[in-house]
């Protein structure tokens, strides 16, 4: 008498002809039972004479002070790059005044960089005392030639008080410095659906 389970009594008559379930129960019976689980696995080790690692925490004295050291760090160097972002070296600077009895008072300085690889010239205009544009109008800076404007170098607004605006124009320079294309600048006001574009300031006498 064997002790090996019978394969009819397993999956009954219907299925003991499937020859497939035939050969995994010869497989399972020839592998024999599952050895024994080790000691090890059976007795877990003791918890209260394990090694448990502590991790020191840091006061929050220091941890503050780091914090205050690492914004410090970071507010000067973003102001140093700030301040070089913010720099203007001018090679020439031309003072502007108002025209007209609205405008009198309006002043202005344009100043003129170095131009860069590609020929433009950066230009960093000053304004104060200039009435704010009407809505939907704008204002607009141009070289002039006898004080009639020319060339266009850009448009801007104004918001009360002083108004500092940045522009860039590819224009051959040397030759206002020469007078030859152009002697000064002006600015004017533009007004939608009006065609004209009254003269509001300007570097003539």
């Amino acid at each position: 008498m064997t002790n090996e389970p019978d394969f009819r009594e397993l999956v009954g008559d219907e299925e003991a002809g499937d020859e497939r379930l035939r050969r995994v129960h010869d497989l399972l019976v020839k592998a024999g039972p599952p050895a024994e689980m080790s000691a090890r696995v059976t007795s877990p080790p003791d918890v209260e004479h394990s090694k448990v690692l502590e991790f020191k925490r840091r006061r929050p004295a220091t941890l503050l002070a780091v914090g205050i050291a690492a914004a410090a760090a970071a507010f000067v160097i973003g102001y140093g790059v700030g301040q070089r972002q913010n720099s203007f070296s001018a090679q020439a600077a031309i003072p502007m005044h108002g025209v007209g009895a609205v405008n009198q008072a309006a002043q202005a300085e344009i100043k003129v960089g170095s131009h860069d690889e590609g020929g433009n010239y950066p230009l960093e205009m000053q304004v104060k005392g200039l009435r704010d544009a009407p809505k939907g109008a704008w204002y607009e800076l141009l070289l002039s030639k006898r004080g009639k404007p020319t060339d266009s170098c850009g448009i801007f607004t104004v918001d009360g008080g002083e108004t500092t605006v940045r522009l860039s124009v590819p224009y051959d320079l040397p030759d206002w410095h020469q007078k030859k294309l152009y002697d000064g600048w002006v600015v004017v006001l533009h007004r939608r659906g009006q065609t004209s574009a009254p003269v509001v300031m300007t570097t003539s006498a």
